[in-house]
């Protein structure tokens, strides 16, 4: 684990396909492209991801379990830096620079931005909310 692991979830409600959803996240986060995984690494459920781990950070939107029934999809973000938070920010795309701030790490050993990523998505009209555990 790098000096600085990020990590969000949140739940946005599945009230459209899983395609949809990821069309208006992808123009809510300032033009983030999410593509369907066609890798197999998520194989019981479906997903879209947009950017890549190895380049900073990544964002992956999960479906509902082929099977089961859920009325919410979790889009789950992640980061690792060895570079302190406002350092990242500079090249960061945009929309991830509107809700990463210094922040203390949690229990788990990563820096929480659930609270404020479901904020950014529901200030651009994307109804999100943090899982209740």
């Amino acid at each position: 684990m790098s000096d600085n692991s990020m990590l969000a979830v949140v739940e946005i409600p599945a009230a459209a396909s899983l395609e949809e959803t990821a069309r208006q996240l992808g123009r809510a986060m300032d033009g983030i492209e999410f593509t369907l995984d066609d890798t197999g690494r998520y194989e019981e459920v479906p997903a879209f991801v947009a950017g890549d781990p190895d380049e900073g950070a990544s964002f992956i939107l999960f479906g509902i379990p082929e099977g089961e029934e859920g009325d919410a999809y979790i889009l789950e973000f992640s980061a690792e830096t060895d570079v302190a938070i406002p350092e990242f920010q500079k090249n960061a795309p945009d929309f991830v620079r509107h809700f990463l701030c210094e922040k203390d790490v949690d229990a788990s050993g990563y820096l929480d931005y659930s609270d404020e990523l479901a904020k950014a998505l529901n200030l651009r009209g994307v109804s999100a909310a943090v899982p209740i555990e």
